[in-house]
């Protein structure tokens, strides 16, 4: 026996109902998805750049460093490069003592790509050797260093400090076999000195010895 016609409606009108209630569940559900990854993402986004910062300025410094280092180790390798912003110069770390080349480095760390690069800046000073701004005299045993370091796409920063020519060897000469006859100023050593007077210097080749001692 079929069951009355109401009956048949109630039960039709009761799924109805509980259909919606799903939809509607289900709707809210993705729309609390939605709100609580959209919440997340600004923040998961503040943390990558914060990372990258940190990378990016911890590279930044070790270029700093490094190029302080080999500038007190042998100035000429620093002290006499082209200033000014337009010449960028990074360090080839690759061997041992490191070497100065032309342009920007780049290098990887997770799935960044970093750059950085240093150029110099000549510094004048004043009578009182205190370091002025365009106006002075040049002083050719300083530069001014700045690093500028970043990601790709991402901002660029800068780090300065100031290189000064204090423990590094102007002239060193080991070899004086040549003998007496180097008059004058001299760019470049050779194995010659100016005049000798109780000098030994052929006795050890490269040596000389003050006679009596």
């Amino acid at each position: 026996m079929r069951p009355p016609l109401l009956f048949q409606r109630l039960t039709i009108d009761q799924g109805g109902q509980s259909l919606i209630e799903i939809l509607i569940a289900v709707a809210l559900g993705v729309l609390m998805i939605i709100a609580a990854v959209s919440g997340i993402m600004p923040s998961l986004r503040v943390n990558s750049t914060s990372v990258r910062s940190q990378v990016a300025s911890s590279l930044g410094r070790e270029l700093l460093e490094n190029v302080r280092i080999v500038a007190d180790a042998n100035w000429p390798s620093i002290g006499t490069l082209a200033t000014s912003s337009a010449n960028k110069f990074y360090l080839n770390t690759a061997s041992s003592p490191f070497s100065v080349a032309a342009g920007t480095q780049t290098t990887t760390v997770g799935t960044t790509t970093y750059s950085r690069y240093f150029y110099l800046s000549d510094v004048n000073r004043d009578g009182g050797g205190n370091i002025t701004a365009g106006v002075g005299t040049p002083d050719p045993s300083t530069k001014k260093l700045t690093v500028i370091y970043g990601w790709t796409s991402g901002p660029t920063s800068s780090i300065s400090t100031y290189l000064a020519r204090s423990r590094t060897r102007i002239f060193w000469q080991t070899d004086w076999s040549g003998g007496p006859g180097q008059d004058g100023p001299v760019s470049t050593t050779n194995n010659m000195f100016s005049t000798s007077s109780n000098m030994d210097y052929s006795t050890t080749t490269g040596s000389i010895r003050i006679l009596g001692i």
